[in-house]
């Protein structure tokens, strides 16, 4: 878990876990540095659960992304099964012995599902929308759609993210990276239609979902952020380049290329990269042709 001024929240996540009906684990945290109260309840649940838990540490204060990676490089989680979690959500009790259960005969896996929305007071307001399309690099390289907050990877795939850290120094957002990751080292990855979480939302969340998320992504398409995002991906995978299969590597050198290329260029669609619906589809022809991917 990593988290940063999230004490409002943390008590329920936090017992959530305690409540799961899947028993083995331990749970390690990483703060990044809050200014409210979180890490005093981190110190304190540690000291009730000591038998549970790693001593809290203080993260690289460079954002939720380099927070997680930081931790999952810890050289005591070499081959070790690891689940993510934010600090605001709920988890539902089945949620370890579910990803556990979809990924038991997999050496290399990447488990993660659909959530339940609740706002702040904790009030559902529905699931998250199914997955349409299949899951692959083509779509990893223009959106991530692995729920951060619903991850979990087996020992291969642990140690793959591990391995690849320093590349990775500048990547956006952990998820989007262990999709891309995932899809383009050919990892089994399985989407559970069942929800395994609670996701709340509210006003402090980074991306978050609904209609006023929905705003806030649009203006970061429109003022370049997505471009730069995009950037910082792509040169982790070029980094990266080695862990890919071979059809990742040629779905990446084109998609620089394309990228790159002066004058009237192919749809998104025609070199292989895809939305996960239509709308999505059209979003991304409308920024390649303006040239803001």
């Amino acid at each position: 878990m990593c988290t940063f001024n999230g004490a409002p929240f943390l008590a329920p996540q936090l017992q959530s876990i305690l409540d799961q009906d899947h028993t083995d684990w331990r749970l390690w945290l990483s703060d990044d540095h809050s200014n409210d109260e979180t890490f005093g309840q981190l110190e304190n649940f540690c000291t009730s659960n000591s038998d549970r838990t790693m001593t809290p540490v203080k993260g690289p204060k460079r954002g939720a992304a380099a927070n997680f990676l930081s931790l999952l490089a810890n050289p005591e989680l070499a081959g070790q099964w690891v689940a993510f979690s934010d600090q605001d959500d709920i988890w539902l009790p089945q949620k370890l012995s579910r990803a556990v259960a979809h990924l038991k005969d997999v050496r290399c896996g990447v488990y993660a599902s659909r959530s339940i929305h609740i706002n702040a007071a904790g009030k559902e307001l529905g699931p998250s929308p199914l997955i349409n399309r299949p899951l692959g690099f083509g779509n990893a390289l223009v959106q991530n759609v692995l729920a951060g907050n619903t991850l979990v990877l087996t020992p291969g795939a642990t140690d793959l993210i591990r391995d690849l850290s320093t590349e990775a120094q500048n990547v956006p957002f952990h998820d989007w990276w262990i999709y891309l990751l995932a899809s383009g080292a050919g990892l089994h990855i399985f989407n559970d239609p069942e929800p395994s979480i609670l996701y709340r939302q509210h006003r402090r969340n980074l991306l978050g979902a609904g209609d006023r998320q929905m705003f806030k992504r649009a203006e970061m398409l429109k003022n370049g952020t997505y471009a730069l995002w995009m950037d910082a991906n792509l040169t982790a995978l070029e980094a990266s380049k080695e862990h890919l299969t071979s059809e990742a590597r040629a779905q990446l050198n084109a998609t620089i290329s394309w990228r790159k290329a002066l004058g009237r260029r192919p749809t998104p669609l025609d070199i292989g990269l895809y939305r996960q619906t239509w709308k999505g589809d059209r979003v991304l022809q409308i920024l390649a042709a303006t040239r803001r991917i």
